[in-house]
């Protein structure tokens, strides 16, 4: 990882917005952290960089949707054909769970890692109402991006800064990054409660 950041930064401060832009559809709270990172220190635009990312962000989660809505006879074929039934009725009963709960998945997914795509996917494959899909979905990603806005901007601050007078400022990025991990830990644990207290 420390290898990846400094050329991360190097190609976003070669091609700016448009590394920002693309960057946000391929996914990664790397891209929006070394993008706020350089507006921190003056090289981007805050506001832009928020702007590119948020639009990057919704274009790749709304291609996700639609994979969603188009692989739903393959993905039942598979199921019907290749998962014992005990996995059928589980993945049956997730489902329903899904479609009553589908606001919190897609906001509380942003937070946790390896849960975004999945619960993209299924909501095309559960056909949830595209209007509400982009609701909620806009919540969880403002809230996602604001969040990483601010541990980015605090972390580019506190280089910029403190660098100067004291070489252990590289412990106040290492806590931007703790604080990410800690959030998507607090709400692992909020989805696990919440499951247990429905069973």
């Amino acid at each position: 990882m420390q290898d990846i950041v400094p050329i991360v930064i190097d190609i976003i401060k070669q091609y700016g917005y448009v590394m920002v832009f693309l960057g946000t559809i391929v996914g990664g709270e790397l891209i929006i952290l070394a993008a706020v990172f350089l507006a921190s220190l003056g090289f981007l635009n805050i506001y832009l960089v928020i702007l590119f990312g948020l639009l990057g962000i919704i274009i790749s989660d709304n291609w996700w949707y639609f994979v969603g809505t188009k692989i739903r006879g393959k993905l039942d074929y598979f199921r019907k054909r290749f998962v014992s039934l005990k996995y059928h009725n589980k993945i049956e009963s997730f489902g329903e769970k899904f479609i009553d709960h589908y606001p919190k998945f897609l906001i509380l997914s942003k937070f946790v890692y390896g849960a975004r795509i999945v619960t993209l996917l299924t909501s095309g494959y559960k056909h949830i109402p595209y209007r509400k899909f982009v609701k909620f979905n806009l919540i969880g990603s403002c809230s996602w991006i604001i969040i990483i806005v601010f541990l980015g901007y605090v972390m580019g601050v506190s280089w910029n800064y403190l660098a100067q007078y004291n070489e252990s400022s590289k412990y106040y990025v290492l806590f931007g990054v703790l604080a990410l991990f800690v959030i998507r830990y607090i709400f692992n644990k909020f989805i696990k409660l919440d499951d247990g207290q429905r069973n």
